[in-house]
């Protein structure tokens, strides 16, 4: 088994149920699940995942996308020294939303022991 498909599986038995079908394409997603669903993959450690989240999604998302990066200084490479900062109250709210909805305790208890350690 691939690392990729070891972190789906993962993703996958952690998520609820809408996450779910936004991964396995039953739901439509829209340009705020995707950033929703790469930050948070990225957030739990699965880079591997994120990039297939990427691969297969991001090509309808290239107008908003786009967007974003117009919205840099022209004189900025590194996003991170840009002027515009990322709502990290908004991103907060997926990690708090996204760790709710873990169906296993067990998890959600893991979950929410490694969000204490950075708010």
């Amino acid at each position: 088994m691939y690392q990729k498909d070891i972190e789906r599986f993962a993703f996958l038995y952690m998520c609820g149920q809408r996450d779910k079908c936004l991964i396995q394409g039953k739901v439509k997603m829209t340009f705020q699940d995707f950033d929703r669903l790469v930050f948070i993959t990225e957030f739990l450690g699965l880079d591997r995942l994120s990039l297939e989240i990427w691969n297969q999604f991001s090509a309808q998302f290239q107008a908003q996308l786009e967007d974003l990066e117009n919205q840099l200084p022209e004189d900025s490479e590194d996003m991170a020294s840009a002027e515009f900062i990322v709502d990290t109250q908004l991103r907060d709210q997926w990690l708090r939303e996204f760790c709710a909805s873990v169906p296993d305790e067990e998890v959600r208890g893991l979950i929410n022991n490694r969000l204490s350690k950075i708010w």
